[in-house]
């Protein structure tokens, strides 16, 4: 390798250790609901940015929030529930923050969130290489 290149390779390295995203805090750790593995969290403005940043590689992101008074306010604590189409739970957790970040296989799910004794359904279709994001809005 030409000492130019080497040059060139310890200044990207440099770059990369210098920027945010090397300096971001990680994800929680992971949880696993049978085989379902699933990263809850978010909360804080650096781990929600980083949560919004990696959702993107996980099949399906879901977002909670509540309408409080004039303003739109994340949240925690809710039951989340998804079931594949063969009416099988594949995850059943209590979401400690106001995103959950889910890999499943590509499939219909029905997804059900309470919050505060309020249920709502989405359903969704994973597709191999096309993340969902489905957002849950309490009122």
């Amino acid at each position: 390798m030409s000492p130019r290149l080497s040059l060139i390779g310890i200044a990207m390295s440099l770059a990369l250790l210098s920027s945010p995203i090397a300096h971001a805090q990680e994800l929680p750790p992971s949880q696993y609901y049978g085989s379902t593995e699933y990263v809850s969290g978010g909360i804080g403005s650096d781990e929600a940015q980083l949560f919004r940043m990696v959702r993107s590689t996980f099949p399906l992101s879901v977002n909670f929030s509540a309408q409080q008074g004039e303003r739109i306010a994340y949240i925690s604590d809710v039951q989340l529930v998804i079931r594949n189409s063969a009416d099988q739970t594949v995850l059943n957790s209590l979401i400690d923050g106001p995103y959950c970040l889910i890999r499943l296989g590509p499939g219909s799910y029905k997804v059900f969130a309470t919050y505060e004794g309020q249920t709502q359904e989405r359903q969704t279709t994973l597709v191999e290489g096309k993340p969902q994001e489905l957002n849950f809005i309490w009122k």
